[in-house]
């Protein structure tokens, strides 16, 4: 071997190692991204970035929750499933495009209760029903009434069409005998300051987004979904209470891709699991109403197929074709 081909020959090597290295350093310096399929500032964002924060906490990395609006949420739950599962992309998702979305869009090409793997519940909440200075209305009653006189501004806003949000917001117009039309946004801040604005007359949303702007004398809460009334807000009457036949909670889960790992599954869970058992995280997201959780991923599982069960038959209703 000639003493040119052996310099060539080391060359080449240490080019192919600076290459492998480059390659190496660029893949650790991807950080891990937690999908949040809808608009940040609401509280189910917040909530992802207590997680986010947890993580890197653990890990010592960079962690984002990055925001992939659209399509009612079927954009970022699809970037979800579709991502590496080697556990440095995570999803962060509500109830509806996990267990409803499969029902009302038959030709959804992919199945988010087989593409996922489950990580942990983190959270419970419960749906308020909103309105603002286009009907004035401190009472639902009041709101009927004005919806009644004013049918062409009868509308309501949900976070995108397909949750259970729009379809309270339906099935409250039903049993009130209202002709309102609905308004999907992408996400709950955006409905909220068109009702704080006079834009739209009505928003169902989590009750933990809109509470600050209630609170702030900005919009008016007139019932919310729970069985019993929210702890947050011991004046406004449940559906329930008004004579409608309304209740459902919703909730926010996380998730992998199918293909991940067990033990990153695990190790997520319980940095979770301690993420909200913290007395911080007790104490801001206890006052805007959720009850944080945290639970196994077998418990996740179990949940999200009740769920599908409950909601299946009411669902179809409202299949987008």
């Amino acid at each position: 071997m000639t003493t040119t081909f052996k310099t060539g020959l080391k060359a080449l090597v240490a080019a192919f190692s600076l290459t492998l290295a480059g390659a190496a350093q660029a893949q650790i310096a991807q950080p891990i991204r937690i999908i949040f399929p809808f608009a940040p500032g609401g509280g189910g964002d917040g909530l992802a970035r207590l997680i986010a924060e947890a993580v890197r906490k653990d890990s010592g990395e960079q962690v984002i929750v990055e925001n992939r609006v659209g399509a009612d949420g079927r954009i970022g739950v699809r970037a979800g499933i579709t991502a590496a599962a080697d556990g440095r992309t995570l999803l962060f998702s509500p109830i509806a495009p996990i267990v409803i979305h499969p029902t009302i869009y038959p030709d959804l090409q992919y199945n988010p209760l087989t593409d996922l793997k489950p990580i942990s519940l983190v959270a419970r909440f419960e749906y308020a029903l909103s309105t603002g200075p286009l009907t004035s209305a401190k009472e639902l009653p009041d709101a009927v009434v004005w919806l009644r006189q004013h049918p062409k501004n009868g509308a309501f806003g949900s976070p995108g069409n397909g949750g259970i949000p729009q379809f309270l917001g339906i099935l409250f117009g039903e049993q009130a005998k209202l002709d309102i039309r609905h308004v999907p946004y992408r996400g709950s801040m955006p409905i909220l300051n068109d009702v704080a604005a006079g834009q739209v007359a009505l928003g169902v949303t989590p009750t933990s987004d809109a509470v600050a702007l209630h609170e702030g004398n900005k919009i008016r809460i007139v019932a919310t979904s729970g069985t019993k009334r929210s702890t947050l807000l011991p004046d406004v009457p449940t559906f329930s209470e008004l004579g409608y036949k309304l209740t459902g909670d919703g909730w926010y889960s996380l998730y992998a891709p199918q293909g991940t790992p067990d033990e990153i599954i695990q190790k997520y869970s319980a940095l979770v699991a301690a993420a909200v058992k913290s007395p911080e995280a007790q104490n801001s997201f206890g006052r805007l109403g959720f009850d944080l959780v945290g639970s196994t991923p077998q418990e996740l599982s179990d949940i999200q197929k009740a769920a599908f069960e409950q909601w299946e038959a009411p669902a179809k209703q409202f299949r987008i074709e």
